[in-house]
């Protein structure tokens, strides 16, 4: 049977016995000689000439195939008639040789179909095992290289003699030899099968080859091995590999532009809000910064204080749709007219809302809510407490504080102090105490906003200078800001958290 028969020795099987085909014939019919002397000399043989017959036969057969059968046969028979003859004390019926023909030529049938098949399955076999493009391999314990197809030399360039006195771990890369040893020994203490191995091979030119290895368990502790070269497949998943960190890479930088050009045009959708009335165009930039100053006190996760950072320059957006004679009117506005400007925090957010990105949509959060009051006396829905986002509510605070130390066509600037009085004042009426509470932690380093935001403005700053109204002016460094916000902002606790909503 095949089962235990290990390549590539199955040429030896063909070849046996050994004799040439003249020796073969010899040796056949000496043994034809034999078990005729015996069934001549000795009756009570009986008719064991029948089996006996089965011996020359069975090595013809192997020599010969299916000829060497029925030639057998063909012999065995013609010696069972001379018996007949030659001895006057049987007398055989017509009917025994019938039977003792047909019973050698069936056998020889058997015999010889056997042999023919089980050639061409070893001819079929070998032809495979020297032409595969996969190394195949048998091992014992100690790894010592006992068979090995020609795809060996073929891919590694050793010859048969040198892989049969070879440790296979001579021929393993250092760094792999570690890890394909435990997968060996694993392999032969439990029998699990080693499926997708790889490890790299020397050649006999000192190169190495990458193999994937599948193997199994043989007999006696024995290892029988399959192993494909994949070096190219290697290569090219290394390639692809190192493509993808650069396309990605290349991504990171492409995404970093879109931001910065989303920031700009974020910037100055903002500044041409604003344009229309504030001298300065910096308002904007000023509530924004503030806003995440306020944001930092209130602990506010670092994405969500550089998100507010760039989203809530856009809270006055919807004044693009207000008409000049009230946004610039000088003094105070008629009811009908201040109903005309309450409308601009429900027009920036229908704006804003059809955008996908999250800046767009916290912007739009704040346009709809940053004149909502804390006591639900504010527009366009009349939140309370609470019900208001919370970054409408910091933007509230912000933008209120920045409008009253600035000169607006309908007012003029108010001292700092005062200013920062007033926001406390309001404090549970028209802002969230908190947010009061953070902007005032502020207090004493208002002064120093203005070194944050960009260069003192003709020399002034925020803490109020005699004869000059305190201002911020334009961040020049605005990634810098929001880089200090990243870095410096607190991760917020998951209580933090829900306070965003």
């Amino acid at each position: 049977m095949l089962n235990g028969l290990h390549l590539p020795h199955l040429r030896q099987v063909r070849r046996w016995p050994t004799l040439d085909g003249r020796a073969t014939i010899a040796l056949s019919l000496v043994l034809f000689a034999v078990v005729f002397v015996l069934r001549i000399s000795d009756p009570n043989t009986g008719d064991g000439e029948g089996v006996l017959f089965l011996v020359p036969m069975g090595v013809l057969a192997l020599r010969f195939g299916l000829r060497g059968a029925f030639a057998g046969a063909a012999v065995g028979f013609a010696l069972l008639v001379a018996w007949g003859t030659l001895d006057d004390s049987v007398d055989l019926a017509l009917t025994w040789y019938v039977v003792r023909a047909t019973t050698l030529f069936a056998v020889a049938i058997i015999l010889g179909t056997f042999v023919e098949h089980r050639r061409r399955l070893e001819d079929g076999i070998t032809r495979y095992y020297d032409a595969s493009l996969d190394l195949l391999v048998t091992a014992d314990a100690s790894g010592r290289l006992t068979r090995a197809n020609p795809a060996w030399e073929r891919t590694l360039g050793y010859s048969p003699e040198m892989l049969h006195t070879t440790n296979f771990l001579d021929l393993v890369h250092p760094d792999d030899r570690a890890a394909t040893e435990a997968q060996l020994q694993r392999l032969i203490a439990d029998g699990h099968p080693v499926v997708g191995l790889r490890n790299r091979w020397r050649r006999a030119d000192g190169s190495y080859r990458w193999l994937e290895w599948n193997a199994s368990a043989g007999g006696e502790g024995s290892v029988h091995g399959l192993a494909r070269d994949v070096t190219a497949l290697h290569e090219a998943e290394d390639q692809l590999a190192n493509n993808a960190r650069t396309l990605e890479a290349m991504i990171a930088e492409r995404t970093r532009e879109l931001d910065d050009a989303r920031a700009q045009t974020l910037h100055q959708l903002a500044i041409a809000a604003e344009y229309r009335d504030d001298e300065t165009y910096q308002h904007t930039e000023r509530v924004g910064h503030v806003a995440a100053r306020i944001a930092l006190g209130l602990e506010l996760p670092a994405g969500q204080v550089t998100l507010l950072r760039q989203a809530a320059p856009l809270h006055d957006v919807g004044k693009l749709a207000i008409p000049d004679r009230i946004l610039l009117k000088r003094g105070k506005l008629t009811a009908a007219e201040y109903d005309v400007m309450k409308t601009h925090a429900e027009l920036g957010a229908r704006l804003l809302s059809s955008g996908s990105s999250p800046v767009l949509q916290m912007a739009a959060v704040i346009a709809a809510t940053h004149h909502e009051r804390w006591d639900g006396s504010g527009y366009p829905n009349g939140l309370d407490g609470e019900s208001i986002p919370l970054v409408g509510r910091i933007v509230a605070v912000a933008d209120v504080f920045d409008a009253l130390i600035h000169d607006r066509p309908y007012k003029k600037a108010w001292p700092l102090e005062l200013a920062i009085e007033e926001i406390a004042r309001c404090a549970g009426g028209q802002f969230d105490p908190r947010v009061v509470g953070a902007f005032m932690s502020l207090r004493t380093e208002l002064g120093e906003l203005s070194d944050e935001l960009a260069d003192v403005e003709g020399g002034r700053v925020l803490a109020g200078v005699p004869g000059g109204a305190a201002v911020y002016t334009i961040p020049r460094r605005r990634g810098e800001f929001l880089e200090h916000i990243d870095r410096h902002a607190p991760r917020a606790a998951p209580a933090v958290r829900g306070r965003l909503r």
